[in-house]
């Protein structure tokens, strides 16, 4: 009994028999070049403790990255509890979890040296097609460890890792800004940085000509890339504690078709080396795969312990957090499944319409109403089965619920954008404002 999680649990269960501590530590070293040139190289080490309690029906939280007064974290946290939220769980005892892989030793050993040359070669691999390009690239790496125990005699301990690489390339011409970002990231350890590299190059020639586009609904293909705005009203749109506080437009909609059938969309934390995967969450309930929505028919809510108590649900596995915050309902990895059209032939079946592939912030968007009006960052002109041009400064607006019960169809292939896997979707139809008006 002699770990700093151990001595607190032992000092909180003098106040009260209802205690629960996490432990986190980890170090990150990223990799930064800005203007062409290497601008830092940083190691970055953190840990603390989270400790929540049960006291006289409430929860009190407290956190601390000081290890020295283990009494002041636990007084702190009786003393919140007065002011608490009612508890409408309990502490969970040991489960069964499913194995799920986040830890990769190559990880940990990949020099950094190596990182800088990978940017390097990147960078010089860029300026070789264009000596006027500026070009960043950022490249990321780290480890942690948590444990979770409990007064309930739940005792989880995991290492995780994860690898993330990118490179943005940016052209000034004249009055005209052109940015094309591309990268990927995972638990494990992921190395072509040149992938990406060819595919914002291959972005910035299609995008040499500049054409305008009058206002106008138009056929629009939204990459994967670009995907994740349009979606994020529905991953907010199941998260538990906005359905328990009413704010949620699919609160009292299970059961209801909202969208095309067409369409899957799950919450799974059990991909192995995916961005946001784990076999157990924050509060030690076991990870799962669950359906959001099948064949656009709304099936379930995302739930914390606390959320899923007051809901007379059960926790789905999705309280999240670190050590210094209280859990709350969210996504882990949100997969799309694929359709049946190939991304080339989405093109080929446009006669004039918009390529949708980089958008621009959150835009002014309604994400709980579904509206969305998101600036265009990186969009082309699709005429006659062709891509013949760059459009910029324009927007694309609509609401998401309509949209997505306007498509044409969905692409046959899915691919990893942080911790979302989509494929790319034909919509019939959205609102574009223009830059020809």
């Amino acid at each position: 009994m002699n770990k700093i999680e151990e001595k607190i649990l032992e000092l909180a269960l003098k106040h009260t028999p209802s205690v629960e501590v996490l432990y986190e530590e980890g170090e990150t070293r990223s990799v930064s070049f800005e203007n062409n040139k290497l601008k830092s190289v940083n190691t970055k080490s953190i840990r603390g403790i989270g400790l929540r309690v049960i006291k006289d029906g409430r929860i009190g939280f407290s956190s601390t990255t000081d290890f020295r007064k283990p009494e002041k974290l636990v007084a702190n946290a009786i003393e919140s509890a007065k002011f608490g939220q009612t508890a409408a769980f309990d502490f969970p005892s040991e489960n069964t979890f499913l194995t799920v892989a986040i830890f990769d030793q190559r990880v940990i050993d990949y020099p950094i040296h190596t990182c800088v040359d990978m940017g390097k070669e990147a960078i010089e691999k860029s300026l070789s097609v264009n000596p006027g390009y500026d070009c960043s690239v950022g490249i990321g790496k780290g480890h942690g460890m948590r444990r979770l125990v409990n007064s309930k005699g739940l005792n989880l301990s995991l290492s995780s890792t994860f690898f993330s690489m990118g490179i943005e390339i940016l052209q000034v011409k004249g009055q005209s800004l052109l940015w094309i970002g591309e990268g990927e990231s995972s638990k494990g350890l992921v190395t072509d940085l040149n992938k990406h590299v060819d595919k914002a190059l291959k972005g910035l020639k299609l995008a040499e000509k500049e054409l305008k586009l009058r206002t106008g609904a138009y056929p629009v293909v939204v990459t994967a890339k670009a995907m994740g705005n349009l979606l994020s009203t529905f991953e907010t749109g199941c998260n538990g504690k906005l359905v328990q506080k009413g704010a949620s437009p699919l609160t009292n909609k299970l059961g209801e078709k909202i969208i095309d059938e067409r369409i899957n969309i799950y919450d799974d934390a059990t991909i192995d080396m995916a961005d946001s995967s784990y076999p157990w969450d924050a509060e030690g309930t076991p990870a799962q795969r669950t359906v959001l929505f099948e064949k656009g028919i709304l099936k379930n809510h995302l739930f914390d312990l606390q959320t899923a108590g007051i809901m007379k649900t059960r926790s789905t596995g999705n309280g999240n957090r670190g050590f210094s915050s209280q859990p709350s309902p969210g996504n882990s990895n949100v997969t799309v499944d694929p359709g049946n059209m190939p991304f080339e032939t989405m093109i080929k079946d446009i006669k004039y319409g918009v390529l949708v592939d980089q958008v621009l912030g959150g835009g002014q968007s309604n994400i709980l109403a579904g509206e969305f009006s998101v600036n265009i960052d990186l969009g082309y002109v699709i005429e006659n089965g062709e891509i013949v041009g760059r459009v910029k400064d324009c927007m694309f607006a609509g609401n998401a619920f309509e949209v997505f019960n306007n498509i044409v169809a969905i692409g046959n292939t899915a691919e990893w954008h942080g911790s979302t896997k989509v494929p790319p979707f034909y919509f019939k139809a959205i609102n574009i404002s223009g830059n020809a008006d």
